[in-house]
């Protein structure tokens, strides 16, 4: 994995985004569970847009989704990495979803 990305519903945010990064940091070690259906059509929209990218780790580009409650994740290995997360990054703002990126320490909320 070279890059990770966290898309999730609003109300997993708090008012401290440290508090979110740790809530989320436990959420993370519970049990993968099914997220709920409008979480689903984001990925949905997500594989749409990239139909050539595989959902299984294989030696190259990848994008393998794990689904929680009320957020997934999703581990990317792209060569245009920055394209990817731009994409997706305008599927799920537009969709009001919040975006956190933790390599960039980074939590994208939607506009309202």
């Amino acid at each position: 994995m070279k890059f990770s990305i966290v898309i999730a519903d609003m109300k997993i945010l708090t008012a401290s985004d440290t508090k979110t990064w740790m809530g989320l940091s436990k959420k993370l070690a519970e049990p993968k569970t099914e997220t709920t259906p409008e979480l689903k059509e984001i990925i949905t929209l997500i594989k749409s847009r990239f139909p050539e990218l595989p959902n299984t780790m294989v030696w190259g580009n990848y994008l393998i989704f794990e689904e929680f409650a009320d957020f997934f994740t999703i581990d990317i290995d792209y060569d245009d990495i920055k394209r990817l997360e731009h994409e997706i990054l305008n599927i799920a703002l537009e969709n009001g979803f919040a975006v956190l990126i933790g390599k960039e320490n980074k939590i994208y909320k939607p506009k309202t």
